[in-house]
């Protein structure tokens, strides 16, 4: 689960030269109280009376972005790039805008500019940052490797490593790892992707005597990190994801696996109390996904339909199954059109047969159930060809499936319904007596007649 790497860059200023102007001195003073929107005003109005003024520039573009108005910083930004197209401080900070308004082409060609002018590590950062948002991973580690030297942070070689790992460089990755790890062993990411690609390379044993290396360095909640990657490696995941989550309960992946853990168990009502921690946190789609798996083992169908629509495209069967429960039969049959799995295709044969819609139900069941034969798809078959009074071929159907499942009573019930229906009343009776043996209200109720 190792992300991508990141780094926090901080807007860079250059405010400590007093501006020779009243309203820039007002400015700087605003700026340094917090009193950003303030601040903005006062800078134009210096920069309405000079527009040259290099620190008003900065300061408006910096009071903007810390005001949430990205766009209105971007163009501060720009301003003061084409002002000053030398200065480094327009080209890095123009490059953050761009990043958080979601744009990494510009951002990477912002930061590109900002690193020839000055080479320093945060405009490597940025520049790769930016280039790994915008699916370019091999050219981040390209970057970063150009921009590498021997002053440069354990954050920096942690951030190479990352980016050659990303571009599918695993091999590549790993002496920097080593050399990272050599020099800052309390580095938890680093342990933690060290184990990742060892063990994708088919070396889970080494991975994990690494795993209790970087354990043994690393100290507080940071060994979290390294406890979950080796609850990943282990065949008892559970006692270290739970040792994990004590010493983190922020790490939403170990609260998510607990979650998960008990789902399989299937104890379903255990298994919310992890995944709600989980998804508190974090709202990544998988977790509202079990959530939905969770609540419809429940029955709170309701809540399944909510989460299974929060969690997009992967959630379309399970809310198609919760709104289905909900009595909105409609609904489920759109949800189920398009979704090419055996299971949705059997709902939806289940669906169109419980709304008379039985030759389109039929259309779809017989090719289901002759590709997998499946037991409960042919039970639902042979009812739809029962309905439409085509009672020997139900027999064929449901004799194939009770020598597959003998205690299926829906398939005696329709045997009995196939036969009475073909004449055979003594076979029919015999057919839901079975029926009724393992549990048929419908077979109990024809019985008692």
């Amino acid at each position: 689960m190792t992300k991508p790497f990141s780094k926090t860059l901080t807007l860079l200023l250059g405010l400590g030269l007093a501006l020779a102007q009243t309203p820039g001195e007002r400015a700087e003073s605003l700026f340094k109280a917090g009193e950003y929107a303030k601040a903005a005003l006062a800078y134009e109005e210096v920069l309405a009376q000079d527009y040259g003024r290099f620190e008003a520039h900065l300061g408006l573009g910096v009071s903007l972005f810390r005001l949430g108005r990205l766009e209105e910083a971007r163009f501060a930004f720009d301003q003061m790039v084409r002002v000053f197209p030398d200065r480094y401080e327009g080209h890095y900070n123009l490059g953050q805008v761009y990043l958080r308004l979601g744009k990494p082409k510009e951002a990477a060609e912002a930061f590109a500019k900002a690193a020839e002018l000055s080479p320093t590590e945060e405009a490597y950062l940025g520049w790769a940052s930016a280039l790994t948002q915008a699916g370019r991973a091999k050219e981040a580690a390209e970057v970063l490797k150009k921009g590498l030297t021997p002053e440069r942070s354990p954050a920096y070689h942690l951030a190479l490593a990352q980016a050659l790992y990303a571009s599918g460089a695993r091999a590549e990755a790993v002496p920097v790892l080593y050399g990272l790890l050599n020099r800052e062993p309390k580095v938890a990411e680093g342990w933690d992707l060290l184990a990742r690609i060892l063990a994708e390379e088919g070396l889970r044993e080494r991975a994990l005597r690494e795993l209790d290396r970087g354990l043994r360095a690393v100290e507080g909640k940071a060994r979290a990190r390294l406890l979950l990657r080796k609850a990943l490696l282990s065949s008892r995941p559970e006692p270290l994801l739970k040792e994990a989550y004590a010493l983190d309960p922020s790490l939403w992946e170990a609260a998510y696996l607990l979650g998960q853990a008990r789902l399989q168990a299937g104890d379903a009502q255990g298994a919310l109390g992890y995944l709600v921690a989980a998804y508190r946190i974090s709202l990544e789609p998988q977790v509202a996904l079990s959530m939905a798996v969770a609540y419809l083992r429940l029955r709170d169908y309701k809540s399944a339909y909510r989460y299974a629509e929060e969690a997009g495209p992967p959630g379309s069967f399970l809310k198609a199954q919760a709104a289905y429960a909900l009595g909105r039969k409609e609904e489920a049959l759109r949800l189920l059109e398009g979704l090419p799995t055996p299971e949705a295709q059997a709902l939806r044969g289940a669906l169109l047969l419980e709304m008379g819609r039985l030759e389109e139900a039929l259309a779809l069941l017989r090719p289901l159930y002759e590709s997998g034969r499946d037991p409960g798809v042919g039970v639902n078959l042979a009812a739809a060809l029962v309905a439409l009074g085509r009672f020997g071929d139900a027999e064929l159907v449901l004799r194939e499936v009770l020598q597959r499942a003998p205690k299926q009573a829906a398939a005696w019930y329709n045997l009995g319904l196939a036969l009475k229906g073909l004449g055979r009343e003594a076979e029919a009776e015999r057919a839901w007596v079975q029926a009724a043996a393992l549990g048929s209200e419908e077979a109990k109720a024809l019985l008692r007649r």
